[in-house]
């Protein structure tokens, strides 16, 4: 096996705390380079996992004297423990559709002269900024990853319906790039991320939009928080850098085409300006009030019906595909760290599962381990002979 590690792509998105020095740093690639890899802590990478993100200032070290500091966090070096960097709306009385459709025209302007894209998804969120730019006259790349499964008809529906807004329109079909497909290419990183499981069709979809000359590619993440959770002027906020970001696409897929990955809902002026529109609104988990409130530029199919988006079917069919490739690099893990997890029979439990009938948290679990696997072949594959 191939015994030195070479650096990978720069991530902006995430940068580190080393508590024996003292300081603040980029990145962790020196360290890496020196063997700080071997002191990555699985069983605490796990427990962090099991209790998710809510509870981050309870989570364990994944290493002795770095500490991650991921978007949406600071680390804060007195009370030694993360901190969420949270975003508190600012409310205007004077609030309607058209008063939105100028905030909106504002924020598109921040980009004129740039070719601009929009992920053409099928969902509400990223179909409403599609509408968006087309009730404002702003010409738009229009590119998605789609399928003929039954279960993603509905989005397909919505997606066919939209290509004719677009100066280009283009969909991707992702069983061309399953979920889990590839993972040994996977770029390389300096932490495991559990991102992985969709990187081939998301560089398939950057790839088209760069195709395309494409400079920045609009999504709708964070359409979730503003649309479906209830809007208090006292308590709601947001985490901006976690909820509204995709940092592992950005510093990985599209950074390194040239491409800047924007949410259109990250930006503060639109989330108070949707913030002013739904406040005193309760959770809406079927995005009623946006429907009806963008009723007037969206399709009848958006703005009269709801559905729910269903995308386990896709990822469980390519883990299943996928477990040949996983084997390997589980054990090429256990060769190099030894942990029980990867050795023979912590191999044969996550090659054993049945995909299709795993609950929420344990399927979580196994992507982790998945990840961490991935992360290891990643940091010593010769990248320079591929």
């Amino acid at each position: 096996m191939r015994e030195f590690i070479t650096q990978g792509f720069a991530q902006p998105s995430l940068h580190f705390y080393n508590t024996r020095m003292q300081q603040f740093q980029r990145d962790i690639w020196a360290e890496l380079q020196e063997g700080l890899w071997q002191q990555y802590n699985i069983d605490n990478r796990l427990y962090n996992d099991s209790i998710g993100e809510v509870r981050l200032a309870e989570w364990k070290p994944i290493f002795s004297h770095i500490v991650p500091i991921y978007s949406g966090t600071e680390w804060d070096v007195q009370q030694n423990r993360y901190v969420e960097q949270r975003y508190y709306p600012h409310y205007n009385t004077e609030t309607s559709f058209y008063k939105f459709i100028e905030v909106a025209g504002k924020f598109f302007d921040k980009y004129k002269g740039k070719k601009i894209g929009v992920h053409l998804s099928g969902g509400l969120d990223s179909s409403l900024i599609i509408c968006l730019s087309h009730f404002l006259h702003i010409p738009c790349t229009l590119i998605g990853l789609s399928t003929e499964r039954f279960e993603f008809r509905t989005e397909r529906t919505i997606q066919l319906k939209l290509m004719k807004y677009g100066e280009y329109s283009e969909l991707i079909d992702v069983e061309q790039y399953p979920y889990y497909s590839n993972l040994s290419n996977t770029p390389k990183h300096q932490i495991p991320d559990s991102f992985i499981k969709q990187n081939e069709a998301s560089k398939a979809l950057a790839d088209a939009f760069a195709k395309q000359g494409v400079e920045v590619v609009f999504t709708g993440q964070g359409g979730d928080s503003l649309f479906v959770d209830a809007i208090d002027p006292i308590n709601t906020s947001f985490n901006i850098g976690n909820e509204f970001t995709f940092p592992w696409e950005q510093d990985l897929i599209y950074s390194p085409l040239g491409i800047t990955l924007v949410s259109f809902f990250s930006n503060p002026n639109i989330i108070d300006a949707i913030c002013s529109m739904r406040i005193g609104q309760k959770d809406d988990p079927l995005k009623w009030w946006a429907r009806k409130t963008f009723k007037e530029i969206l399709p009848i199919e958006l703005s009269d019906y709801a559905y729910c988006a269903d995308f386990f079917g896709i990822s469980m069919s390519g883990l299943k595909a996928a477990k040949p490739e996983i084997r390997l690099l589980c054990e090429e893990a256990y060769d190099r760290i030894k942990h029980p997890i990867f050795n023979p029979k912590g191999i044969n439990e996550i090659l054993s599962t049945d995909v299709f009938s795993l609950e929420h948290k344990t399927y979580c679990a196994l992507c982790t381990k998945i990840s961490i696997a991935v992360w290891l072949h990643s940091l010593f594959r010769d990248d320079e002979n591929m």
